[in-house]
């Protein structure tokens, strides 16, 4: 059974196409460019992270950020633990429309966090520094060596594969025939999603005997 890699995914690409013309970094082009829509059109819990970040005294800003972050979900205070506590959630246009000049409002312990141009900030400003948890969605990474292994796991391959090739169809100006690629591709999106989706309810204790 053959390794799950750039290089695979490259080589069943050509298959689809039935040529091996096209050169290898325009094919990897077509995969990377296929692995975001991928990503980008659902949200895929095995893209979500956790990094820590912090804060710094009367700023609202965190220091830390990771690099590949896409998109914050949640940021929680960890530590100092006695001040641990999930954020809350505003939207910046109410934050603005209720506290205009939030340095006003003087230095405490965070409270609400929100996101401007992506990037989140925190209200209010920090009295201190603290350690928090941010939860994110990654960006995908780009796939340039033969042994780089992609984000969609192996068990959806196909749809990577699938992605790929309706790009190079794209590229060809087949856009008829990569329509009838996307369908297959959603339906492949869709039993993933459903797959790798978070389990809800409550958690259930298993009892020894």
């Amino acid at each position: 059974m053959s390794v799950y890699q750039l290089s695979t995914v490259r080589t069943r690409l050509e298959q689809l196409l039935d040529d091996s013309a096209f050169a290898v970094a325009l094919s990897n082009q077509f995969i990377n460019d296929g692995q975001r829509d991928l990503c980008n059109s659902r949200h895929l819990v095995f893209m979500e992270r956790e990094d820590d970040v912090t804060t710094t005294a009367s700023s609202n800003s965190l220091t830390g950020l990771p690099t590949d972050m896409q998109s914050p979900i949640s940021l929680r205070i960890y530590t100092p633990i006695g001040n641990s506590t999930k954020l809350k959630y505003i939207e910046y246009d109410e934050l603005d429309a209720s506290i205009p000049n939030q340095t006003y409002a003087g230095n405490n312990i965070p409270a609400y966090w929100y996101t401007f141009n992506l990037i989140p900030y925190i209200y209010p400003y920090a009295n201190d520094t603290y350690t928090l948890k941010l939860k994110y969605i990654k960006s995908p990474a780009e796939l340039s060596a033969d042994a780089d292994v992609p984000e969609i796991p192996e068990s959806f391959s196909e749809a990577l594969v699938l992605a790929a090739y309706k790009r190079a169809l794209l590229f060809n100006d087949e856009d008829s025939k990569a329509q009838l690629i996307q369908q297959q591709i959603d339906v492949l999106l869709d039993r993933m999603v459903e797959r790798y989706k978070r389990q809800s309810g409550e958690p259930r204790v298993l009892k020894g005997n």
